[in-house]
This record gives C-alpha cells, sequence and structure tokens, in this order.
C-alpha cells in the first residue's frame, strides 16, 4: 500500500481491508479475465499437498485492485467447486442461504462476490465465534441446563446483514468457474515437477 494511500485510508478512519474492499469493488466481476489459485501452502480438498497458488491471465492493464479481487473470487470458485460436489451427490438438496461467520465475514464485498459466484444469499449472524458457544451448549444439554439443543441455538443466535446474489453476475461467473476448476488438472503436472526438485542449498 502506497504511503498517500495509506494517509488517505487512516484519514477516512478505514483500515487496510476496507480500502482494498473499496478499490477491489471498482473493478469489473471476474476481474478482466485474471484467476487466482489460493492453495499457497498446497489444496485440502481434494488434498494436493503440492498445489501451489496461482495468477494466470495477468496483463499490463490488471492493477493490484485486479490482483486483490482476483483474490476473493478465487475463493469464491474454490467454494463453488465444493458446492458442485455437494450437489452431484445430493441433487435434491435445496440451498436456501449461506451462513457466514469468522473474520472474512466482516467484508461486505467478500459476502457479494460469493453469493453472486454460488447463486445463493449470503447470511451474517450476530457472532464472529461460535465454538465456545457450542461447547457451552453442549455441556449445557449435558447437565439438563438446556433440554433442546437446537432452540437454545436459536435463542442465541441472529442473522444481522442479507447479501442477495445478482444473478447476471452469476451467470458471467459461471465460465470463469470451469476454467478455474480446469486449472488443476492442467497445472497439477507443473506443481507435482516442481515439488519433485531439490531443495536448494541455504547460503
Amino acid at each position: 500500500m502506497a504511503a498517500h494511500e495509506k494517509a488517505e485510508a487512516e484519514a477516512a478512519g478505514e483500515n487496510i481491508y476496507q480500502v482494498l474492499d473499496r478499490m477491489a469493488a471498482a473493478v469489473p466481476a471476474g476481474s478482466n479475465k485474471l484467476l487466482f489459485l489460493p492453495h499457497l501452502g498446497g489444496r485440502v480438498c481434494p488434498g494436493d499437498p503440492n498445489t501451489r497458488g496461482l495468477f494466470i491471465g495477468l496483463n499490463w492493464s490488471h492493477t493490484k485492485a485486479h490482483l486483490y479481487r482476483a483474490m476473493l473470487e478465487g475463493i469464491g470458485y474454490e467454494y463453488a467447486y465444493y458446492l458442485s460436489i455437494v450437489r452431484g451427490l445430493l441433487p435434491d438438496l435445496d440451498f436456501h442461504e449461506t451462513r457466514v461467520i469468522g473474520g472474512g465475514a466482516r467484508s461486505r464485498l467478500l459476502n457479494q462476490i460469493k453469493a453472486d459466484i454460488l447463486g445463493v444469499p449470503y447470511v451474517n449472524l450476530n457472532r464472529e465465534e461460535f465454538s465456545v458457544l457450542g461447547s457451552a451448549i453442549l455441556a449445557g444439554y449435558a447437565v439438563g441446563v438446556f433440554d433442546d439443543m437446537a432452540a437454545t441455538a436459536r435463542r442465541f443466535t441472529q442473522t444481522t446483514d442479507r447479501v442477495e446474489p445478482d444473478m447476471a453476475q452469476h451467470a458471467l461467473y459461471q465460465p470463469l468457474v470451469r476454467e478455474y476448476i480446469n486449472l488443476f488438472a492442467v497445472t497439477k503436472p507443473v506443481f507435482d515437477a516442481l515439488a519433485a526438485l531439490p531443495e536448494p542449498e541455504t547460503p
């Protein structure tokens, strides 16, 4: 981030993520045909430790805003891949919404990108972390404090912001999702070959 951009952000009371979101929001969906594989440390599902991060389609017109938006879209494309697997296994399953928590849920732009790519609404909950709450509900149920775990969970949890998908953007994203998925087959031989190379000696 350039010094003048940092100064402008501080003057506006923005953090770095808000600045990047604002910049990326001005970039068209699809980041002008720039794709990003977000697997900097290997792929988890399906497992492939050799897969690495990758930008493809980069040209002179792309700016750091394009790079950042492509990173966000890469996350959305990965989720679209997972959703296609679930729908293949359970074709009658209907997805009404996705409920989102955690640090990334603070980004309305990321939620909008994921909603647009998947064609499913994204809904924030009133908490960021649920592990401790879930453990407390389980413990309370075990000792008889709560008699209905589902009802208790609903009592402690409310939805807040809801992001509806833009179906025109959804249609635009689908060819990019297909090319994103295709990248894994195309790049696997390269990643495997790179992984097989000897590690350089530390100078």
